[in-house]
C-alpha cells in the first residue's frame, strides 16, 4: 500500500512539475560565480494567512555533475518575519525546468533568513512588494 501511494505521488507531482509552459519566468537575480540565472513566476504569486508562496526557477549554462541544469522550488514567504522555507523542489536535466523532474516533496520543517545581498534576499523583496 505505501508503494502505491509513493508512485502516485510520484506520478502526480511530475505531472505538476513537467513542463515549464505554464510558468513566465521573469528574471530576478544572475549569479556570476555558480553561472546560475534566478526566475520567479510573479503571475503564480499567492497570499494566504499572512504568508506569500510562490515559485523559484534556478537555471545553469552547462550541467552539474549529476547533468541537471535546472531546479524549481515553492518556496513559502513570510514578509513580515522576512523568511523562507521550501515546500517542494524538482531537479531537470533539461534547462528552464524542461522534461520530467525528479521532485522532493519535503517541506522545511525550519525558517531560514536570507543573508544580505544574497539572491534569496533579492527574491524575497520583489515577491514580498508585489
Amino acid at each position: 500500500m505505501k508503494k502505491l501511494t509513493l508512485i502516485l505521488t510520484l506520478l502526480v507531482s511530475t505531472v505538476m512539475f513537467s513542463s515549464p509552459s505554464f510558468a513566465k519566468w521573469t528574471k530576478v537575480s544572475e549569479g556570476v560565480k555558480n553561472g546560475r540565472t534566478y526566475y520567479v513566476d510573479f503571475e503564480r504569486i499567492r497570499k494566504h494567512g499572512g504568508y506569500v508562496y510562490f515559485w523559484r526557477l534556478g537555471d545553469l549554462l552547462k550541467p552539474n555533475k549529476y547533468g541537471l541544469l535546472s531546479a524549481k522550488a515553492h518556496r513559502q514567504g513570510d514578509c513580515k518575519l522576512f523568511r523562507y522555507k521550501g515546500l517542494s523542489y524538482s531537479f531537470h536535466k533539461e534547462p528552464m525546468g524542461g522534461g520530467t523532474g525528479i521532485v522532493y516533496n519535503d517541506p522545511d520543517k525550519e525558517w531560514t533568513y536570507p543573508s544580505p545581498n544574497s539572491v534569496d534576499e533579492t527574491t524575497l523583496k520583489q515577491v514580498c512588494s508585489r
